[in-house]
């Protein structure tokens, strides 16, 4: 009898510690998703896959004026190496971070993002290339220039 005294005073005392606690907050909205909630993200609307500082900033700006595109890889490169060395980025995702930085056009002084539209899917492809050929006469289709970034993931879709 005591044995069952002394653990419902356990579970008394108890109850009003775990109901002050509750569940884990919900999450800060971050409508662009790059780990930054909203309310502080001084740079909303990040791409995909962008690696960004603390408040919200790309590290390694795909419209800076970059030297080359080696530079721009290695700005990339250095800063997924440096997040997996604390942790704080794991293997699977700084495989992406690096398939985005290759499949885009920064570092390209001349180079865009082309979509090339197949209306019947309601998507495109994108390509990276030269933005003088980023035409739809050149081409021979529908085709739509949406400037610098990655076309990983594939931003060619009907709006």
């Amino acid at each position: 009898m005591r044995r069952w005294s002394v653990v419902a005073l356990a579970l008394l005392l108890a109850a009003p510690l775990s109901s002050s606690i509750g569940l884990a907050d919900p999450p800060a909205a971050d409508a662009d998703m790059d780990g930054v909630a909203d309310e502080v993200d001084a740079c909303p609307d990040t791409a995909p896959y962008d690696l960004v500082d603390a408040a919200g900033c790309p590290v390694c700006d795909c419209d800076e004026d970059w030297a080359s595109r080696g530079e721009y890889l290695r700005c990339v490169l250095d800063e997924v190496h440096a997040r997996r060395a604390d942790d704080s980025l794991g293997r699977k995702a700084a495989k992406l971070f690096v398939k985005a930085a290759r499949n885009s056009s920064c570092g390209y002084p001349t180079r865009v993002r082309c979509c090339v539209m197949f209306h019947e899917k309601g998507t495109g492809m994108c390509k990276i290339m030269d933005d003088l050929r980023c035409d739809g006469e050149l081409i021979g289709g529908d085709v739509v220039d949406v400037d610098s970034g990655s076309c990983f993931p594939n931003p060619c879709a009907l709006e």
